[in-house]
């Protein structure tokens, strides 16, 4: 099990766990998932996301060598801009997804952190005369995400300054002094609320995981806050789960494998894949599906008002023919406690207003398909 600096402090929380692989442990809750929910919402949350991690390339070639593999235009990044992209494999499926970060002398990879020695290895393979050299960041950087509306004014107390401003684009990025310690700091909003992410020195990760509770909250009194004044809530990954499916959010490894191709992936594909740049790994494949619209499937919202969601992997049926596979799902607060999800539709059925039916809790249910987002509402 990969060590977390955080360990100590979330045990104290009285924490619960969930595994993330073989190696990785994420918080599932402090126990009280309705309010980490609500913070997200209402006012702040600080959640550990030791899932993440940061790819180091340095180099002057770097940009142009990432151009050459990803899907999205990388080569006309200026420093405190980044994109999303897909890496894709030969037949031109999803391998992973990956936020790029370019800054002056370095450029960031932040990733799944299951696969960054998978994308190490990878960028290796394919390096030859370019001038670029690949660092996995995993042993130096931690990462920690602040969400919700109070917490660009959090964030601008602690650097001093009104820093947040400047973060207004998905994936700008800029370097920060944060409790003494210089970070790395970007704007990625998943959940349909302003979202800054942390990148920080491991070493570090106590000092600013405790520094930022106290300076948003005030000091604890018996292992809590002082009544009423939460304005930041530590938040595990069960009320991230539903504000991130409420906006919509796929996730790699959930709602997006190497079984998926990028124009299945709807309203993401859109932000993944820059379709006028040149060859990249797999663009062949892209170019032909964007050319002739051929894309059997669709990722898609789907809302039924029972009480019960379906699961993941639940197979969605038009009469008795099987028609998609639901991917995410959820009770949406948001919506009224509504059964939300995102699944895999045969473009077909995939229009809006579409009914299917699905097994629940509940038995068999009709349910709707939607657009993605389901909030903010359009």
């Amino acid at each position: 099990m990969r060590e977390n600096p955080l360990f100590a402090l979330h045990e104290q929380a009285n924490a619960a766990y969930l595994p993330y692989g073989p190696e990785i442990q994420i918080i599932e809750s402090f126990g009280e998932p309705e309010a980490e929910y609500a913070a997200i919402r209402k006012a702040a949350a600080l959640m550990d996301s030791p899932h993440r991690a940061v790819v180091e390339l340095t180099g002057k070639d770097r940009l142009t060598f990432l151009h050459n593999l990803l899907t999205n235009d990388t080569k006309s990044l200026v420093a405190g801009r980044g994109c999303y992209a897909y890496l894709l494999n030969l037949k031109g499926r999803i391998v992973l997804d990956v936020n790029v970060l370019h800054q002056e002398g370095s450029t960031l990879l932040e990733v799944d952190a299951r696969l960054a020695d998978e994308l190490c290895r990878t960028l290796d393979s394919y390096l030859f005369s370019d001038q670029v050299e690949i660092r996995n960041g995993t042993a130096d950087f931690g990462r920690m995400t602040i969400i919700g509306p109070g917490g660009s004014a959090i964030l601008d107390r602690l650097a001093g300054t009104s820093i947040t401003a400047g973060l207004t684009e998905p994936l700008q990025s800029c370097r920060a002094e944060i409790l003494g310690h210089s970070c790395t700091m970007f704007r990625n909003d998943q959940c349909g609320e302003p979202q800054f992410e942390l990148i920080v020195p491991r070493d570090a990760m106590a000092a600013h995981w405790t520094g930022i509770l106290h300076a948003a909250n005030g000091e604890p009194t018996d292992g809590d806050f002082k009544p009423g004044m939460v304005k930041l809530r530590p938040i595990g990954w069960s009320a991230y789960n539903i504000a991130r499916i409420e906006a919509g959010t796929p996730l790699l490894g959930i709602d997006l494998t190497d079984q998926n191709l990028p124009m299945e992936t709807a309203h993401w594909y859109a932000r993944a894949v820059h379709i006028s740049k040149g060859c990249y790994l797999g663009q062949e494949v892209v170019a032909r599906m964007h050319a002739h619209k051929a894309v059997a499937r669709m990722l898609v919202g789907l809302k039924n008002p029972g009480d019960v969601p379906p699961v993941a992997g639940e197979p969605l049926r038009d009469g008795e023919t099987i028609v998609g596979c639901v991917t995410s799902s959820c009770m949406s607060p948001m919506l009224g406690n509504q059964a939300i999800a995102m699944a895999y539709v045969k473009k077909a059925y995939a229009e809006p207003g579409r009914v299917l039916t699905v097994y629940t809790g509940r038995g068999e249910v009709r349910i709707t398909v939607t657009g993605l987002p389901f909030w903010p509402a359009k």
